[in-house]
């Protein structure tokens, strides 16, 4: 199975759509193990101290911070704006930890979110699905491979 990417520039209020709406497309994931690797936000009023702690915990954490979907949801809904954050989702627990070079983590993972210095998403799945169905639900959208399938 290959991977496909998409990026996502859409704007809303000003700003990049939200993880927690990204999130809401994705079929079935419960079937994933989740892991945030990389978390850089600004907080929604009152929750600074939460966001605070997680992003220490995140961008601190060996192997990155493993969650389930439900938790990536609420973590999701405390975010005012995603700056930098790159979240993972694998069937098998083994393939969730950092990355040196994209390329393995596109291959090993089934599902690679990546908010990209406040400006895009770019989202790489295996499931082709989901890619054609983020591609006719946004606007403004560029179809990606990722580098080692070029």
């Amino acid at each position: 199975m290959s991977t496909k990417g998409l990026r996502i520039s859409d704007i809303k209020n000003g700003k990049c759509i939200s993880l927690s709406e990204l999130l809401i497309n994705i079929p079935d994931p419960d079937q994933l193990k989740w892991s945030l690797l990389w978390f850089d936000v600004t907080p929604t009023e009152n929750e600074g101290r939460f966001i605070s702690g997680l992003t220490e915990k995140v961008n601190n954490a060996e192997r990155g911070f493993l969650c389930s979907f439900t938790s990536l949801l609420e973590f999701s809904e405390k975010i005012f704006q995603e700056i930098e954050v790159l979240v993972i989702g694998c069937k098998t627990k083994e393939n969730l930890h950092r990355y040196k070079e994209d390329q393995k983590m596109y291959e090993a993972c089934d599902i690679v979110i990546e908010m990209i210095d406040g400006g895009f998403w770019e989202v790489f799945a295996k499931n082709e699905i989901l890619i054609g169905q983020l591609a006719k639900k946004y606007k403004k959208v560029e179809f990606l491979a990722p580098d080692f399938q070029k």
